[in-house]
């Protein structure tokens, strides 16, 4: 029988539980290229689900999902840079009991922004009213160069 050489990385985390990681023999730095992978991971998972829901579309013309794709990027890149700041200057994430924190940057950054979209929202801290410069930037620039064109 044929077998699979490999190694295996373990770490103990937290309420006796363990993370196993498997790779190929003599790779380095193993946990360090989890974490990038799993970052990329997080990234898919986002973008396919847990609020920006790419896999409810209906579009099936390559050009046009092209594009769909590339919007939901930006916008992904716009919670996970407001969650980064909100969490490093505001207001850090509380951990749960495994050390990791509660809810992800970009989770957190599209919370905020969802806050800041009500009606009622109140502006009154300075990265409040920053973020809601940003978007009125935005929608100027989109109203000027009539950007929603390519996305019909």
């Amino acid at each position: 029988m044929a077998g699979v050489w490999g190694q295996v990385w373990v770490k103990a985390l937290a309420d006796d539980e363990f993370l196993f990681l498997f790779a190929a023999p003599g790779l380095r730095n193993l946990a360090a290229r989890y974490a990038s992978r799993w970052t990329i991971e997080q990234c898919f998972q986002n973008l396919k689900g847990r609020g920006f829901n790419l896999e409810a579309t209906h579009v099936r013309c390559p050009h046009k999902l092209r594009k769909l794709v590339a919007l939901v990027s930006l916008a992904y890149a716009l919670c996970l840079s407001v969650g980064t700041v909100a969490h490093e200057k505001i207001k850090a994430i509380a951990p749960k009991n495994h050390g990791y924190r509660a809810t992800s940057l970009s989770r957190h950054g599209l919370n905020i922004l969802r806050q800041l979209m009500r009606p009622n929202a109140q502006l009154q801290e300075p990265v409040a009213r920053k973020i809601t410069a940003l978007l009125d930037w935005i929608i100027r620039q989109v109203t000027h160069y009539q950007i929603p064109k390519i996305v019909g």
